[in-house]
């Protein structure tokens, strides 16, 4: 948690997807589905085919969720990036440290994560996975 007690401006993956489903792709390639059981700073605990697994938030490339579960606006990114909740609602490309690109419309921006609405789900984007986003149009 930060200094300021503003956890939720840091992640959008935070207490609120305890329980729920979700898709994590990692960094090395691997494809995770499970239910989540609990969430951290800096690992999320799943429930992985029957067995609990613990993922580093430093591997995940991406999380694929339901559309409805990004809730909120996020904050807490002004002054530290360029790309802040000013341009939620435009459509990006992002491209990821392992060369591939998501597309869709910016749906939330937090300060370690962003969200991308592409058709009926999100995708969650650690900061550290993107290479660069391409800001398309409004």
């Amino acid at each position: 948690m930060s200094y300021h007690g503003r956890k939720a401006a840091q992640q959008i993956i935070d207490e609120r997807f305890e329980g729920r489903s979700l898709e994590v792709y990692t960094v090395d390639g691997d494809k995770l589905v499970g239910l989540v059981d609990e969430i951290g700073r800096h690992e999320i605990g799943m429930i992985v085919e029957g067995k609990p697994v613990v993922v580093e938030r430093r591997a995940i490339l991406y999380i694929v969720t339901g559309l409805s579960d990004i809730h909120g606006a996020g904050s807490g990114c002004e002054r530290d990036y360029v790309l802040d909740e000013s341009f939620v609602g435009y459509d990006v490309t992002v491209r990821l440290v392992n060369g591939n690109e998501i597309s869709g419309r910016l749906l939330k921006v937090s300060r370690e994560e962003i969200g991308i609405a592409q058709e009926n789900r999100a995708i969650i984007v650690p900061r550290r996975s993107i290479v660069f986003i391409r800001i398309e149009r409004k």
